[in-house]
């Protein structure tokens, strides 16, 4: 039994649960799809659904959609000072001797 038989499947937050087992199975895994964290033989079960199913694919795109404007959106960096310290605080040997 592989993952994509695996009970418990759940739909994707928000979703109405696609148009029937399938597409729960879909819905269940898509953000690890969109991931690319799935086995390659569940990953070609969701790919092969999705490009059969206009629910399932409207929401991959929507998901898709999402994790690239959070991408797009969390780009900030640590001030310069902060990094050298923090790199510095990581760098840093300490020793502490015990009494004998």
């Amino acid at each position: 039994m592989t993952g994509w038989d695996a009970a418990g499947a759940t739909p994707a937050e928000g979703t109405s649960g696609g148009c029937g087992p399938d597409c729960e199975q879909a819905l269940g895994r898509l953000f690890a799809y969109v991931d690319r964290e799935l086995e390659p033989g569940d990953a070609e079960k969701v790919r092969e659904h999705i490009e059969d199913c206009r629910p399932c694919l409207d929401e991959m795109a929507v998901e898709t959609m999402l994790k690239e404007l959070v991408k797009r959106c969390c780009q900030e960096q640590a001030p310069d000072d902060l990094r050298v310290r923090i790199h510095a605080q990581l760098t840093t040997l300490k020793v502490t001797r015990t009494a004998p």
